[in-house]
């Protein structure tokens, strides 16, 4: 059943950009790659409004994100209710023209959660290497580095970036990071890691949770570091394929120098896509996780999981008045799934979102949005579940 809609959706999007792409006009010069005006990572950790705008060695800004959601679950309304779901706070300081330091610290829920998102000091060699250091944001996957509330057309993440990835993935290390221009058009860009890597939560509560395993901030569990990284190509201006990767230990194998249990591994594989060309967007991301399991589980949990989506969306009705000179309308559907157990038939979720957002300015969006989605159990068994969600994100 997976194959099937990966299938389907693969071949979707293939037939939806080369459509577009043939209705588009040549490439004109005004599309050359310039390294000070492209930002590294459109939307990602240097590419905010309060960077962009304002000036000094030091700036703050942010983002919240208010929502209400009404959800129904096997019949059974689940959850009624308004949340401040995220504050977030970021800083952004020059310290000399070579280096500079980012971070993020996120409140969720109303402050019952308190964070650091990413805290990073980046010393800038030149533009095809650079050095990274800190708690950084994992590059596993786009939305991982792009998944700001204001930012997305949509109020929930995609299931693929919380249950198989999971976004949002950060991890203390250090690493390279750079840009290549093969072709006046076309940008080549790299981001490669050493991590602490996830520990053995991947396999607690008598289940696989890759979610779970997130690695300590402040230590390895295993003395292991683990690497993650990503490479994406830009043939032009709003095309990206990107293709990323996690690979390493998660268990602890030795004990004072002496060997307790065999080594296991996970590894997560994952390609994104996005695609923007004037009023249109298309986006999608694909991640597939391996989890190697002591002798005595397997057979009992899931050694693979695999999750995708695909969202489009079409901007309109700009400019809706004088008062509002920048402000818009977006139409979006969004498809997930996500498979726990690749052996099995069932064991998993399916959802489609159709959704609509007014932004009276670019930084800020007002959601709404139905949702309907069927849950597998792992003999099969559905349930149908449905939401209504209105959000208000806005960055400062």
């Amino acid at each position: 059943m997976m194959k099937h809609w990966t299938l389907s959706l693969i071949s979707f999007i293939v037939v939806a950009v080369a459509l577009d792409i043939q209705s588009g006009s040549a490439q004109t010069a005004q599309d050359s790659v310039s390294s000070a005006s492209r930002p590294f990572v459109s939307g990602g950790i240097y590419d905010k409004p309060f960077i962009t705008r304002l000036g000094g060695k030091t700036t703050i800004g942010g983002y919240g994100d208010f929502q209400f959601r009404a959800e129904r679950e096997g019949g059974i309304t689940e959850e009624v209710a308004f949340t401040l779901h995220r504050f977030n706070l970021f800083t952004y300081s020059v310290v000399t023209d070579r280096v500079r330091l980012g971070s993020e610290i996120e409140f969720e829920n109303g402050g019952e959660e308190i964070k650091l998102e990413y805290v990073v000091v980046d010393l800038e060699v030149r533009e095809e290497l650079n050095v990274r250091a800190g708690i950084i944001l994992s590059p596993l996957g786009k939305f991982n580095l792009t998944h700001d509330a204001p930012q997305n057309e949509l109020t929930d993440r995609p299931l693929v970036t919380t249950e198989i990835i999971p976004s949002t993935l950060s991890e203390a290390g250090i690493g390279f990071w750079g840009a290549f221009y093969p072709s006046l058009s076309t940008r080549l860009t790299y981001e490669l890691y050493a991590v602490n890597g996830f520990n053995e939560g991947v396999i607690s509560n008598a289940v696989t949770s890759i979610k779970d395993g997130r690695g300590s901030l402040e230590e390895d569990n295993n003395n292991v570091p683990a690497a993650v990284g990503r490479v994406a190509i830009s043939p032009s201006r709003g095309l990206e394929f990107g293709g990323s990767f996690h690979a390493g230990q998660y268990n602890v194998s030795s004990r004072d120098g002496l060997p307790v249990e065999n080594r296991q591994y996970l590894s997560i594989f994952g390609a994104d896509l996005e695609y923007r060309r004037g009023a249109f967007s298309l986006q999608g991301e694909y991640a597939h996780a391996h989890v190697d399991l002591p002798r005595q589980l397997k057979g009992f949990l899931a050694s693979d999981q695999q999750g995708v989506y695909a969202q489009v969306g079409y901007r309109f009705l700009t400019r809706l008045s004088p008062v509002l000179p920048n402000s818009s309308l977006t139409g979006v559907v969004r498809f997930d799934a996500v498979d726990f157990d690749t052996a099995v038939k069932g064991d998993g979720q399916q959802r489609v979102t159709v959704g609509l957002n007014f932004r009276p300015a670019e930084d800020t969006a007002l959601k709404l949005e139905y949702q309907y989605r069927r849950t597998a159990d792992g003999v099969n068994n559905i349930t149908p579940g449905r939401a209504v969600l209105f959000s208000v994100a806005t960055y400062f």
